[in-house]
């Protein structure tokens, strides 16, 4: 049977020590790997005082992130094949933890690999941390990589 494992990359520069993690604790024939990154859509709205070429500037910027996360995406898929993974990627435009969970069970994933970057205090409740809100609403097995521990090992 072919484990699927939808792992969660994101921007913080982790998703190297991810992988290089998934690589030491799986075996590539056995596992089939979606890399996914969720990039925010940018919510804004235009005052009538603004400029009226704001709103396609802010598309621009919008579209820069969606081609750094593909970026992103293939240099993690680039590590995963090497090593022998079946691999797969999509940059999915969403809130982070709905697009994680969403993308996981139409995939049919059967564990989720998500970072943890140790937020506290204001922080932590203005971020509202995507790992522990994918932990409690999962369907499947979640694997939290905390920042602390994934630079240890490096």
């Amino acid at each position: 049977m072919t484990n699927k494992v939808l792992v969660a990359i994101d921007s913080t520069g982790l998703s190297p020590l991810v992988v290089d993690s998934l690589c030491a604790q799986t075996r590539p024939g056995e596992t089939e790997v979606l890399l996914l990154q969720v990039v925010e859509p940018f919510s804004y709205s235009v005052p009538p005082e603004m400029a009226a070429g704001y709103a396609p500037d802010m598309a621009a910027r919008q579209q820069v992130d969606l081609d750094a996360a593909n970026e992103n995406l293939n240099r993690a898929a680039a590590s995963l094949s090497k090593a022998g993974f079946k691999v797969e990627s999509r940059v999915v435009e969403s809130e982070i933890k709905q697009g994680i969970l969403t993308v996981a069970s139409e995939w049919g994933a059967h564990l989720i690999v998500v970072t943890s970057h140790a937020r506290k205090g204001i922080a932590k409740f203005l971020h509202r941390s995507v790992a522990e809100g994918i932990v409690h609403r999962a369907s499947c097995s979640v694997l939290v990589v905390k920042e602390a521990a994934a630079q240890a090992a490096a």
